[in-house]
């Protein structure tokens, strides 16, 4: 991305908040058989590339990597499922405003339940 046309002389500069590369990657594997039928788990890095921590791109904000889980298992109409992202508590800073508001740490570990019944 790049800013076409401004009245602030910030033409030609990448906008702040955008990442140069984003990239996601997961996989997912479920047993159909045997004495784990129906348990799974599943994994996935994410990484979110360096961007510009304002218009006028005088400091960037570092690019991250991080880790996420899942573990489910499905019984007779229901699903059980675990999910926890940024894994391993990565402090990151996710994005940042300009260096009057500041910039923000993204968001540590979470771990979350859900538990899903089909009619």
């Amino acid at each position: 991305m790049e800013i076409l046309d401004d009245t602030e002389g910030n033409g030609g500069n990448m906008p702040y908040g955008v990442p140069h590369h984003r990239l996601s990657l997961w996989g997912d594997y479920t047993f159909h058989s045997g004495k784990l039928e129906g348990f799974g788990f599943g994994a996935g890095v994410r990484y979110i590339g360096s961007s510009k921590g304002d218009d006028e791109n005088s400091f960037e904000v570092p690019a991250a990597t991080l880790v996420d889980a899942a573990l489910h298992y499905d019984w007779k109409n229901m699903k059980f499922q675990l999910n926890a992202s940024n894994l391993f508590d990565k402090q990151y800073v996710s994005t940042c405003f300009n260096r009057e508001f500041g910039c923000f740490y993204g968001e540590g570990r979470k771990i979350t339940g859900s538990m899903k019944y089909r009619w």
